[in-house]
Order: C-alpha cells, then sequence, then structure tokens
C-alpha cells in the first residue's frame, strides 16, 4: 500500500511481487506487478512498459490506458464512486462517497469514435470499415446497434444488427444479423495485430468464407473476487459461400507472394449451416492468472452435414523462480459424427503459431496447438525508453488435419524481448525441418 498527496511513479525497472493499493495519489505505472493495481481518489497512468497480472482499477479516478502494455485481467475506471481517506491510529479508514450525477444517457449516439468503429485490413477483404449507431433503452437495459460495413476490395456495403441487453445484469442477451466475412483462425492474432502485419509485411494469418448470418447467446455472467464464468447457450443459422484471395490488395512487402498476400483461400461449401452453440468463458485473476474458453456446436441436417465441434483455447501465466514468469497457450478442435463443412476447418502454421511452417500449411476438422514460454528479466541492465530486456525459451508442438492429425510438428526457440518487440530463433525438432528467424510485436487484446 502507498498513501499520500503527490504524485506515485514506479518506473520500468521494478518489479512488484503483489497486489498494489495507491490512496489519493495519482499514480504512473511503468512497472511490472504480481497482481491488481487499485488506485483510489486519484488517476492511474498506464506507461508503456507496463505489465499487469490483475486488473488495473481506479475508483473516484481513470485508468489511462496504453498499447505499450499488458494488463491481463482488464481495467476499470469506477469515476462515479471514491473513498474519504483518513489516517487513523497508524493506518487509514476509508469512508465510501458518491460522486454520481443523476443524468441520462441520450436514446441515439454515435457507434464507436464519432460513428467510426475499428477499422481491419486483410487479403480478401482489403479495407473494411464499420460506421454506424447506437440506440439505447432504459438506461441501457437494452441496446441496437445497426451499422454497416464498406470493404474496398470487394466494393460491397455488408448491413449488420448487433442487439444487447445490459452487460451487468446476471443474465444477459447478445444476438446479431450481419452480411459478414467470417473466419476460424482469429485465436492466432488478434484483429489489431492481424491487420498490421497484412498492411505491412502481406503476412494475413486467417483463411475466410463469407456469410449471411444470424446467431444469438444467452449467457449468465458469475463473478468471484478471484475468479469469473459466463456458461452461455444459443444458436446460429448462416447461409455460407467462398470467398478468393488474388493479390489485388496492396500491401508495403508480400502483395505478389504466393505465401502471403496472394496466398489462395481455401474454397468451402456454399450452403446452410444450422447449429445450436453452447459454452463457458472462465477467468481467474491474481498470482496465477488463467483464461479457458470452450465452445460447443452441434450442427443440424440443414443443406450441408450434421456435425459435432469442440474448440478450446485456453492461457496460463505464472510466476515461478524470483521474477521468472512460465506462460502456456493451447488451442484445440474436435469433430465428430458427420464431416463437418469447410466452413468449420481450422488451420495453423506460421507467425502466431509453429513458425517452422508455411503459414496456415495445415488445417482441417481436428487441430491441437500447445506453446509454453519462460521469461527471465536481465534486471541488471536498463535500457533507455524499454526498460529491462527478457529472455525468452518458447516450446511449441501442434498439428492439424481432416479426420485425424497427422505427426506433430515440434519446435523449440530462444530470444530476447525488449518492451514489446521480441526477436526469436526457431528450429524444429520434430516433423518438417527448417529454421526461422523472426521478429514479432505484442500487443492487450481488445
Amino acid at each position: 500500500m502507498r498513501a499520500g498527496s503527490g504524485k506515485l511513479e514506479l518506473p520500468r525497472d521494478s518489479t512488484i511481487t503483489t497486489s498494489l493499493l495507491v490512496l489519493g495519489r495519482p499514480t504512473y505505472l511503468a512497472s511490472r506487478v504480481q497482481g491488481d493495481v487499485v488506485v483510489v481518489g486519484a488517476d492511474l497512468f498506464l506507461r508503456p512498459g507496463a505489465d499487469v497480472s490483475g486488473r488495473a482499477v481506479a475508483i473516484g479516478g481513470t485508468v489511462a490506458e496504453t498499447t505499450l502494455g499488458r494488463v491481463v485481467g482488464g481495467v476499470e475506471s469506477l469515476r462515479d464512486e471514491t473513498y474519504t481517506v483518513e489516517s487513523v491510529n497508524g493506518g487509514y479508514a476509508l469512508d465510501y462517497r458518491s460522486l454520481r450525477v443523476e443524468e441520462n444517457d441520450p436514446l441515439f449516439q454515435l457507434a464507436g469514435f464519432k460513428g467510426v468503429k475499428i477499422p481491419k485490413y486483410d487479403r480478401v477483404n482489403g479495407l473494411s470499415l464499420p460506421v454506424g449507431v447506437l440506440l439505447q433503452f432504459r438506461e441501457h437495459a437494452l441496446e441496437l446497434e445497426p451499422y454497416a460495413t464498406y470493404r474496398s476490395r470487394l466494393g460491397v456495403v455488408d448491413g449488420a444488427l448487433e442487439v444487447r441487453t445490459r452487460e451487468s445484469a446476471p443474465f444477459r442477451v447478445v444476438a446479431r444479423v450481419a452480411r459478414d466475412t467470417r473466419t476460424n483462425d482469429a485465436w492466432i492474432k488478434g484483429d489489431l495485430i492481424n491487420s498490421v502485419t497484412s498492411l505491412l509485411v502481406g503476412s494475413d494469418a486467417r483463411n475466410y468464407f463469407r456469410a449471411d448470418l444470424g446467431e444469438g447467446r444467452v449467457i449468465r455472467s458469475i463473478e468471484r473476487p478471484a475468479y469469473s464464468i459466463a456458461p452461455y447457450l444459443g444458436g446460429r443459422y448462416e447461409k455460407t459461400r467462398p470467398i478468393t484471395a488474388v493479390g489485388n490488395v496492396w500491401s508495403l512487402f508480400g502483395r505478389r507472394d504466393s505465401l502471403r498476400m496472394a496466398r489462395p483461400n481455401p474454397l468451402v461449401e456454399q450452403g446452410n449451416i444450422g447449429s445450436a452453440l453452447a459454452g463457458a468463458e472462465f477467468r481467474t485473476v491474481g498470482v496465477v492468472t488463467s483464461r479457458v474458453n470452450l465452445d460447443v456446436e452441434q450442427g443440424f441436417p440443414s443443406g450441408t452435414s450434421t456435425f459435432s465441434q469442440v474448440t478450446f483455447d485456453g492461457s496460463v501465466e505464472l510466476p515461478t523462480f524470483r521474477t521468472h514468469v512460465l506462460k502456456f497457450n493451447a488451442h484445440a478442435v474436435g469433430t465428430s459424427r458427420d464431416a463437418a463443412p469447410r466452413a468449420r476447418y481450422a488451420y495453423l502454421g506460421g507467425s502466431g503459431t509453429l513458425r517452422t511452417l508455411d503459414l496456415l500449411e495445415q488445417g482441417g476438422t481436428s487441430l491441437i496447438f500447445v506453446e509454453s514460454r519462460y521469461l527471465v528479466p536481465i534486471e541488471r541492465i536498463t535500457l533507455p525508453f524499454v526498460g529491462s530486456p527478457m529472455l525468452s525459451f518458447r516450446d511449441a508442438f501442434g498439428a492439424a488435419g481432416v479426420g485425424s492429425l497427422p505427426p506433430l510438428q515440434h519446435e523449440i526457440g530462444a530470444g530476447i524481448k525488449l518492451s514489446v518487440l521480441t526477436v526469436e530463433y526457431t528450429r524444429a525438432v520434430a516433423g518438417k525441418k527448417g529454421y526461422e528467424i523472426g521478429a514479432g510485436v505484442t500487443v492487450p487484446t481488445f
């Protein structure tokens, strides 16, 4: 706990091995915190290099985020509540005080930033630019968000409508109808990183198909101090069709490369897919942080085939010796009964998964990918702007195929991490032989 009135600066080369509570002090955080960061009665400014394994919370203030840092448990700004801090017998007493000014949000407002939602860029759509509005009723008990997305390569405008009930409710509903370009490979890289790598180096780590769809879920949210779980039930009906990729989308490098922007897009069957959905999202915060998503899809006879598919995606991060950190990531897909349509195939290979394979070289109805990474901070070295470098040791294996898995591809690697930039050498030790030297950027997931 840190208390007082002056600003508190926590530099990049420092590590706090517990949760941090700050009372009444504007906090500028660039260090590593193994737990939560809670600032009461002031603002929390996240600086480049900040690495928080739990949550970042400002009570009576605002959390100012940075894209050059990481907060595993998410950020929260409770501007309408605060506490009066008083020194009492060598400790502190917190007396709750509400700052809330009752003011109803307007019924109609622009979505995103002045009506523009986050754009994307890839090799099949080119630029996808969504614009829309937001209608809310009874203080966000119900939200309707109609929007349209212009896709530069296709020269089309895709319409969509999202429906949501209040996010803080124990039970909530999310649904949408849309004409969309869909992918099963968003787990490999986030939208921002995939868009940047597509634009700059022509590395689009996703395959795509077009679909007209309607889908909805009923979600039960259970929040506890150390974990949260959100099981859901729902359904989806979509009409799928293939989309091509012929290298006519601009990129700084790799536009005509058959392994990059000109990489053929696997064709899917044109038809209808109706299915029931079930699953859960599970999160833990604290000394050990974890994230697990489990999704089950049961297809119905509706023009293609009946299938059952389970998708698992998860990660665990835990401290080990001193300030060392061990991370695990895993993704798996299993399909039973009839053959799943190609619109449900999953892929791996290349940057983001198995680097000694070509980009999305393997794919099918079955997939497994497991990666472990051991990070060792070099605390004796502090560099300007980037702080202390980290040694990174990586082990990864996996495979994907139709019906069954081919022999596993296994690779090991070592590198160095400077802030958000990692340079790494990787060599295959089983499966397809080869090695790769590459650089990557890590940013928080949005």
